[in-house]
């Protein structure tokens, strides 16, 4: 069976409850017990991951490779926070996408996210060349 084609507009949402290690405190990035900027940014790139993964060919994925994100506005542990990831432009492997993040309340968070797709074993190969 042949795969969907990844295309621009695919969109992808993911939703988590703040927890202990994603506290800014946990990181060391802020002091306080609220959602950290780090964990937003996870979340926002582990959407647009799962956003194209099952539009790849065997043997391959994607990889971060930039972020230009803000953070505007706090959340305390225990919430709910949701990350959309939508792809809006694909240039050979390059793929960018607009990503948001979301508690009950409020947008909390907004940027672009760019991930490259790459063959897993070579990428790993190339990784693993410079422990040997």
């Amino acid at each position: 069976m042949k795969k969907p084609e990844l295309q621009v507009g695919l969109k992808f949402e993911i939703e988590e409850v703040v927890s202990d290690n994603m506290l800014a405190s946990h990181f060391q990035s802020g002091l306080l017990d609220v959602f950290a900027t780090p964990s937003m940014i996870a979340l926002m790139e582990k959407a647009a991951l799962l956003c194209v993964e099952n539009y790849l060919e065997e043997g391959y994925t994607t990889v971060g490779s930039k972020v230009d994100i803000l953070h505007l506005a706090p959340t305390p542990k225990g919430m709910k926070v949701k990350a959309v990831a939508q792809l809006i432009a694909i240039e050979d492997r390059k793929l960018t996408f607009k990503v948001e993040a979301y508690d009950s309340f409020e947008k909390i968070g907004e940027g672009v996210h760019e991930r490259f797709i790459v063959n897993r074993e070579r990428f790993l190969n190339k990784a693993y060349q410079k422990v040997r």
